[in-house]
């Protein structure tokens, strides 16, 4: 049997159906393509009859019929999961080859790159490639990370807690492997920046309140909400505590949601401090000038707070910045989110 390449000023418009009952084929004129996957897709099995196209795919093997999906855009809605499950599966039990393959994206990375999803039966095809597994963590990882996964080449591995991706581990307790060595040093270079962003906004909160407790204590349209705002400050501290230190998730939702909620009360008396000293700016003196400049950026920290807590009572999470194949302007955004994130709290 020979396959040869349609004429090149046609294409054919091909209707497929599960029974091959009024299987047509109609062609209109059209320009030839010359990429690669074009070529493969004009010259493949669509010319022929439907009942001959399965009966010479049911001779394909996996990694053929994986190449014929991803080559082929008419056999990418036509070749699914459940085709292979059923092609490759006798008596119940799926043949070894699909261990090699994931089930949900139907690509073969090799077995060192797939994670054996524990939640199914060991005798079911349960093989997931890093990026599908990457695309599965949630809320409940944050709550509970180190997750220990099983490789499907047989070693096991966890999931490293900075960047999200599998990271293997030659022995199952080996905490030293928990996170990738390019992960460590950027893990710690956040760790070291959140701290200082954190200890500068509480002085900055401090200072605001000695201000206002001092150099404005006869003034009340800035001394209340000052003292609100400090109030307010240590309560959030209380909050965070909780959130961190919490292993449910039900506890960890209402102390997220409390957070945000305090970041939205502490706007308002933050923004009327910063507007009422800016009568008291243009009074003789650099002291009038300094305050100013602090209940400014005082204002500057609260709002980027709210951005950073309203991002995570969303869903966001920071770690989707190392997706990898991103777009450049959806790069560019997630880079902003997880800067905003982790502004607001420390991630891990």
């Amino acid at each position: 049997m020979r396959l040869w390449p349609r004429d090149t000023s046609a294409r054919d418009d091909i209707q497929l159906t599960t029974t091959g009952e009024g299987q047509r084929q109609r062609c209109s004129n059209a320009p030839p393509r010359t990429t690669g996957t074009a070529a493969a897709e004009d010259a493949c099995l669509g010319v022929l009859p439907l009942e001959l196209q399965y009966l010479i795919i049911a001779q394909l093997d996996l990694a053929s019929l994986v190449n014929l999906r991803q080559t082929s855009r008419l056999y990418r809605h036509v070749i699914t999961a459940d085709v292979i499950r059923k092609r490759f599966t006798r008596d119940g039990r799926p043949a070894a080859v699909l261990r090699s393959c994931c089930t949900e994206c139907l690509s073969m990375p090799g077995l060192d790159r797939l994670i054996l999803d524990a939640t199914l039966d060991a005798t079911a095809w349960r093989s997931v490639c890093f990026r599908c597994w990457r695309e599965r963590l949630g809320r409940d990882y944050r709550l509970n990370p180190w997750p220990q996964v099983e490789i499907a080449n047989g070693d096991m591995g966890y999931i490293c807690q900075f960047c999200n991706w599998p990271i293997q581990s030659r022995t199952a307790d080996s905490g030293t492997e928990r996170l990738h060595a390019p992960c460590k040093a950027k893990r710690l270079t956040v760790l070291i920046t959140w701290m200082i962003m954190a200890f500068l906004q509480f002085g900055l909160g401090i200072l605001a309140a000695v201000l206002a407790w001092t150099r404005y204590k006869e003034q009340p349209k800035i001394l209340i909400p000052a003292s609100i705002d400090f109030g307010l400050a240590f309560f959030a501290v209380g909050v965070f505590l909780v959130r961190i230190s919490t292993t449910t998730e039900k506890t960890y939702a209402r102390a997220l949601a409390g957070e945000l909620v305090i970041c939205i009360v502490r706007l308002p008396p933050t923004v009327y401090s910063a507007r009422e000293t800016v009568i008291t700016r243009l009074q003789v003196g650099l002291l009038p000038k300094f305050g100013f400049g602090v209940f400014l950026i005082n204002l500057i920290f609260r709002f980027l707070d709210f951005m950073g807590h309203a991002l995570l009572n969303g869903g966001y999470d920071p770690r989707s910045v190392f997706l990898k194949g991103l777009p450049s302007q959806k790069k560019l955004l997630y880079m902003f989110c997880t800067f905003m994130v982790w502004f607001a709290y420390i991630p891990f």
